[in-house]
């Protein structure tokens, strides 16, 4: 008896492996996504300004780092605490100007050139509900950075302007890298606070604003995150103790999903070799002195040689160095 209605995926063109080069934008589902490719050893770059819920914000980013755009002090404000800009997430504030201007400038050159060489981009649309500075209504705000309310204008975007923020995200990107692939999704976790009718016309605007752009570009595709939880999972078991969030076992169910659409068997075996060996790595060693610890350490190290050598792309050079340290302590 089958207790789940699957949701069918339908065969990709994008096939990943570890040479290929990753970057994941938009929500914290993106995030929790890609942990599983991080932890995994792939090459990844994860939200290069921070978390971003909506097409328009992300519309804005892809933009700045494409024209790599030089911030100086008119992009920050001070909120009594830190240095911050409307186009960063919290975790870039800084306590200094200097610092918040270097990690910002810094952000963008990483960002643009690791997207001059990346394969596949996943893009995750979190709500369709955009804040715009009140004083400068056509301008959207990555994060409020907890400033008044009066700051800002919020609304619910139309389903045009969703798929004309994709159109020039894809305009964007692939501007800038002519091989680049694009996925789309949307994340499953419901954002309560605008209601449960509320959730379902941002969720639905963000799916018809996908679907236009879809029908306009063969470089960019769907992958269901949405439709696994709410359709195939659809059960609290699959939730997170506050009913919103997936738990940890959706987060993997949706992960080995797209790990099937993407990745191919031989690659999938390459995982699961490669996760064996990250359980060493993040093995405790209680006593660094010991002869047991100076065995296990050499043999790691010794398997990541090997590792390296046998799947292409794969670099294990900071496990190796945290192996490496044990090694030269104990002679």
């Amino acid at each position: 008896m089958d207790l789940f209605t699957k949701v069918d995926i339908p065969k990709s063109s994008i096939s990943i492996d570890y040479s290929s080069k990753l970057m994941f934008v938009g929500s914290c589902f993106a995030e929790n996504i890609s942990r599983f490719f991080v932890d995994a050893k792939f090459n990844c770059l994860v939200n290069p300004t921070g978390i971003i819920y909506n097409p328009l914000s992300i519309r804005q980013m892809v933009e700045n780092v494409v024209n790599q755009k030089v911030y100086d002090e008119r992009d920050f404000f001070f909120d009594g605490n830190n240095y911050c800009s409307y186009d960063f997430h919290g975790a870039y504030s800084r306590g200094t100007l200097q610092e918040a201007i270097a990690l910002a400038n810094n952000c963008m050159t990483e960002a643009c050139a690791f997207l001059q060489n990346a394969d596949v981009v996943f893009i995750t649309l979190g709500t369709a509900y955009v804040y715009f500075l009140a004083d400068n209504p056509a301008q959207p705000v990555c994060n409020c950075h907890k400033q008044k309310p009066a700051t800002f204008v919020r609304r619910l975007v139309s389903v045009d302007e969703v798929a004309a923020s994709l159109s020039d995200i894809i305009f964007k990107l692939s501007s800038l890298n002519s091989k680049l692939k694009i996925v789309f999704t949307v994340s499953p976790i419901r954002h309560l606070r605008d209601g449960a009718h509320g959730n379902r016309l941002s969720k639905s605007t963000l799916h018809l604003g996908i679907e236009q752009v879809l029908h306009k570009f063969d470089c960019c595709e769907y992958f269901p995150s949405y439709e696994i939880l709410e359709d195939e999972l659809r059960d609290y078991r699959f939730y997170a103790e506050d009913m919103i969030h997936p738990s940890p076992l959706a987060e993997k169910i949706i992960w080995q999903r797209l790990r099937d659409t993407y990745i191919y068997k031989v690659c999938q075996s390459q995982i699961a070799r490669v996760e064996k060996f990250m359980q060493a790595v993040h093995h405790r060693i209680f006593d660094p002195m010991s002869p047991a610890t100076l065995v296990f350490c050499k043999k790691n190290f010794a398997l990541a040689d090997v590792l390296e050598s046998e799947i292409q792309g794969l670099d294990l050079s900071v496990e190796k160095k945290y192996f490496k340290k044990f090694v030269n302590s104990n002679n």
